[in-house]
């Protein structure tokens, strides 16, 4: 007998059935989140936030609160969508709203990010703390600004580390005193131009005061009413000299003026050319180039012919046919002659003046 096999259609659900199946019904997904997580009394408590906009809210490029964060709610675990309790809140943070909340996990916590972000965040800081020393440093000797290449290789040679907990800018003034400081020959902050601007009673005084500030150079001096003052000092002098406008001259109409945040000498003409750098510090030394002799001129010389040559005649041809007629003509034979007595060849034009007798006997003669 053989074994009969029955196949059993499957049940087609009822409509009923269709609507009693529980679906999540709204259920919010949060996708490209940053958690921001913070532990207190024992408790862990994490917003979502956008991705690069935590980092923005702490160094105040962004102050929406609504433009980092997705969504109020405080969580204990944002992946599982574990709401945090009111219990829980009331005990760490107090009466306040979920907003205030917020922004105190955004201050205090923890910033969960990944490898590439971490990585991508510090590039982007390192290059701003390189342009920020670019812009406020000069060369010693020349005056002149530094490229990113040399400032980049210089910070990797003292070892500077970026924090990406701090801001770029305190991180640069920072690397600008540990350069000047260990390669000093290379490095040199730039000075401030300055003008004060003052009643004739106090300009005496004021220039004492400017003249015995850390590496002040006096550039102008106007007389009169009211009298003005220019010259570059060092940026770590500005503090002290505008306290002498807000607070020891403040009711005699003195003020301060910032004319140029950061001196750099200035280039005119391409480098290495006569006259190529003037400085806002004074005549810098000429850049000296040496002068290139023009290229010699050989003299021009025939093309050399590729054809047979005539090693008794030391005469090269164009062509074979040109080198068998050769062979056949008298001068030929005079030079094989000649060269048995030991006798150089003689050409076309020195055959020409050989008389008549000395060719028909081909006496090899001088």
């Amino acid at each position: 007998l053989k074994p009969v096999v029955v196949f059993f259609a499957s049940r087609r659900p009822d409509f009923r059935e269709v609507l009693m199946l529980k679906q999540p019904v709204g259920q919010k997904r949060l996708t490209n989140i940053a958690i921001v997580r913070l532990r207190s009394h024992g408790k862990r408590f994490e917003i979502a936030c956008y991705k690069n906009k935590v980092l923005n809210w702490r160094d105040g490029t962004e102050t929406d609160l609504a433009e980092v964060i997705q969504t109020d709610t405080i969580f204990t675990n944002v992946t599982k969508g574990d709401v945090a309790k009111e219990k829980d809140l009331k005990t760490v943070f107090g009466n306040i709203g979920n907003e205030e909340i917020c922004k105190r996990i955004l201050k205090t916590g923890e910033l969960q990010v990944s490898d590439m972000e971490r990585e991508a965040h510090l590039e982007a800081l390192f290059r701003d703390i390189v342009q920020i020393v670019v812009d406020r440093c000069v060369h010693p000797e020349t005056g002149r600004q530094l490229t990113p290449l040399t400032v980049e290789s210089a910070l990797r040679t003292i070892g500077i580390s970026v924090q990406p907990e701090q801001p770029a800018k305190k991180q640069a003034l920072k690397a600008i005193e540990k350069l000047c400081s260990e390669i000093s020959d290379s490095f040199e902050r730039a000075k401030m131009r300055l003008r004060f601007t003052c009643p004739p009673s106090v300009f005496e005084t004021i220039k004492e005061e400017v003249s015995g500030a850390s590496g002040a150079r006096i550039e102008t001096e106007t007389t009169g009413e009211p009298s003005s003052l220019t010259f570059v000092c060092d940026p770590s002098c500005y503090r002290q000299l505008d306290r002498l406008a807000t607070v020891t001259h403040a009711k005699e109409s003195v003020s301060l003026q910032i004319i140029t945040a950061t001196v750099h000498a200035e280039s005119t003409e391409l480098l290495g050319s006569k006259n190529a750098v003037s400085s806002s510090f004074g005549n810098q030394p000429e850049i000296q180039t040496a002068k290139k002799d023009p290229p010699k001129t050989e003299p021009k010389t025939e093309p050399k012919k590729n054809g047979p040559a005539c090693s008794t005649c030391a005469m090269e041809f164009e062509s074979t046919t040109e080198y068998r007629s050769h062979c056949r003509s008298d001068v030929h034979n005079l030079n094989l002659k000649r060269k048995v007595k030991g006798l150089p060849p003689v050409t076309d034009e020195e055959f020409a003046e050989i008389s008549l007798d000395v060719r028909e006997g081909f006496v090899g003669v001088e």
